[in-house]
C-alpha cells in the first residue's frame, strides 16, 4: 500500500473513531477483537488449480451505548490471500472500515419466553463499510535464451462493504468477555473473539 493510501486510511479511521471516544462514558463501550474464520465472497478467490493461503484476518470493532437495546460504532479490518500457480503468483490484501449497528435480543427475546440462560448476551448487527482490495500479481517466464524474466502488477480497488449477523457473548467479569459471530461482514462465515467493556 503507498504512502498516499495509508495516510487517507488513518484519516478515515480518525474520523470514524474520534466522535465515539468523545462520547464515551464508564462502562459506556465495548471494544471486541476478532477472528474471521472461513472466507466467503469477495475475501475468497478460491482459483481450483492454485496452491493458495490465507493470511490471518482480523476485525477491531468499537462500540457505544445509543438508546435502549442499540449501540453503534465503527470497525477496522484485515484480510488477505495468496494464489500460486506454476509460474506466477497474485497476492489480494483487503484494509476494511466501516460502521456498524448493533441491537441487542435478550429483551425481544425474554417477551417471547425464549432469553438464553447463563448470562449469554444474543444480539443482531448490520455493518456497511468500504474495503481496499490491493492486488498484487508477480509472473515468471522464459526468454529466447532461457533467462527467467520476472513480470508484476499492482491493482487498487474499492469495494462496499456490507453485513449482517447475529451473535452471542459472554462475559467473565463486568471487564471482560468472549463472542462468537455468524454471518456476512467480518470476511468470514464465523467469528471468534474477545470483548471488553470499557
Amino acid at each position: 500500500m503507498t504512502r498516499k493510501i495509508r495516510i487517507q486510511f488513518a484519516l478515515v479511521l480518525v474520523v470514524l473513531l474520534l466522535p465515539i471516544s468523545l462520547l464515551a462514558q464508564e462502562n459506556d463501550m465495548r471494544l471486541s477483537i476478532g477472528i474471521p474464520l472461513g472466507k466467503y465472497g469477495k475475501f475468497d478467490h478460491n482459483f481450483g488449480s492454485a496452491d493458495e493461503s490465507n493470511s490471518p484476518s482480523f476485525i477491531v470493532q468499537l462500540e457505544k451505548n445509543w438508546k435502549p437495546d442499540f449501540s453503534m460504532g465503527a470497525y477496522i479490518g484485515y484480510s488477505g490471500q495468496k494464489q500460486e500457480f506454476s509460474s506466477s503468483e497474485i497476492k489480494y490484501k483487503y484494509y476494511r472500515f466501516g460502521a456498524v449497528l448493533t441491537y441487542e435480543l435478550n429483551n425481544w427475546l425474554s417477551d417471547r419466553n425464549i432469553a438464553p440462560a447463563n448470562g449469554i448476551e444474543m444480539y443482531a448487527s448490520l455493518k456497511t463499510g468500504l474495503s481496499l482490495e490491493n492486488k498484487k500479481s508477480v509472473s515468471s517466464n522464459l526468454d529466447s535464451s532461457n533467462v527467467q524474466i520476472f513480470s508484476s502488477n499492482k491493482d487498487n480497488d474499492l469495494l462496499i462493504d456490507l453485513g449482517v449477523l447475529l451473535g452471542s457473548r459472554y462475559h467473565f467479569t463486568d471487564q471482560f468477555g468472549i463472542f462468537g459471530e455468524l454471518g456476512w461482514g467480518n470476511a468470514g462465515f464465523f467469528t471468534i473473539g474477545t470483548t471488553f467493556t470499557l
